[in-house]
């Protein structure tokens, strides 16, 4: 039980930096310098900051930290005794799964939408996208049935 604790607690700090590098470190000129010189800490780096990249770390995390949540609860409330650990481990990783799906979809409806949907980002654009794509990976880790719910109200699901 302990471990879920702390992987739960390290999957959320991880969410906050990753985050945190995604709204403050701007990417174009250090992808712009990466053209003309590979360096592979400001390959990394880009990895991490960049919107779209960043953006699926986030997401990843986020479905892992519902399902860590709700993998939790359960434990709380039914007891640890009556828990299947090998049918717990699955949900567990279909909350990290379900967050990339959801991912995958944003993504391609934004290149449907939009021809170059990551060119030119503000600030406030990352926190709106970075915090509703969060969210709604959060729910699809912790209750996968709220977020079909969800989906089925929104027009064109």
């Amino acid at each position: 039980m302990l471990p879920k604790y702390f992987l739960t607690f390290v999957c959320l700090i991880l969410w906050l930096l990753t985050f945190s590098v995604g709204a403050f470190v701007d990417t174009n000129p250090i992808r712009a310098n990466l053209a003309k010189q590979f360096e592979m800490i400001d390959f990394l780096l880009i990895v991490v900051a960049w919107i779209p990249t960043n953006l699926a770390i986030l997401s990843i995390l986020a479905g892992l930290s519902g399902s860590l949540c709700r993998s939790l609860l359960r434990t709380l409330e039914v007891g640890l005794d009556q828990i299947r650990t090998e049918k717990e481990g699955s949900r567990i990783l279909g909350g990290a799964v379900a967050g990339l799906l959801f991912y995958l979809s944003l993504m391609a409806g934004a290149f449907l939408l939009m021809s170059h949907p990551f060119e030119t980002t503000t600030k406030e654009q990352y926190f709106r996208v970075a915090g509703a794509v969060s969210f709604l990976c959060f729910l699809a880790g912790f209750r996968p049935d709220l977020l079909r719910r969800v989906l089925e109200k929104l027009p064109g699901f």
